[in-house]
């Protein structure tokens, strides 16, 4: 059985985790725990690098994935700026 699908649930879950982890929307955490950037980008890089990696390992994919795929990558990387964005907003509030 091949596992290629595992790139695609990497990515999302990168993005779920950093939208969850966005002040601005998510009011359910405080903001003093999302503030630290060691707490909130660490983990996100990391699954991020390995959704990289496993995509990278394997040759075939289609078209849609591809698309979908880099979709995914480019919003999960514009979710984090806005991430770091808004906690900047909050600091200065």
């Amino acid at each position: 059985m091949e596992f290629r699908i595992a790139p695609m649930i990497l990515i999302v879950l990168s993005f779920i985790f950093i939208s969850f982890s966005n002040p601005i929307l998510n009011s359910w955490i405080s903001p003093k725990q999302l503030a630290s950037y060691t707490q909130i980008l660490i983990p996100y890089s990391l699954i991020l690098v390995l959704a990289l990696s496993t995509y990278f390992r394997h040759t075939y994919y289609s078209k849609g994935f591809k698309f979908l795929y880099w979709l995914f990558f480019v919003s999960s990387i514009a979710m984090m700026v806005f991430y770091m964005y808004a906690v900047e907003q909050q600091h200065f509030v």
